[in-house]
């Protein structure tokens, strides 16, 4: 397992398709965690010295790509920071 900092950017630019298995358990934040994070964020860029804001570790493998073209990769932990809740 190899362990880097990435971009949030990176993550949801549209270069890569994250799949969700079937034994992960189904779970997004809501929008009280997402106020937070927000507010967070924001606070963060109004400083004068505004920094980066670490949001959680993502765990993915890369899995087979079809159709080709489209890097694909299990989303094995983290899937609650990618995914809004249907209740938004």
């Amino acid at each position: 397992m190899q362990a880097k900092e990435t971009k949030l950017q990176d993550i949801i630019e549209g270069t890569k398709q994250y799949v969700i298995p079937l034994f992960q358990r189904t779970y997004s934040w809501t929008n009280k965690e997402w106020e937070i994070l927000w507010k967070d964020l924001i606070e963060l860029c109004e400083t004068e010295n505004p920094r980066s804001h670490f949001i959680g570790s993502i765990v993915n493998m890369p899995t087979v790509s079809v159709p080709e073209g489209v890097a694909k990769y299990l989303l094995i932990d983290g899937q609650q920071r990618l995914l809004q809740s249907s209740s938004c």
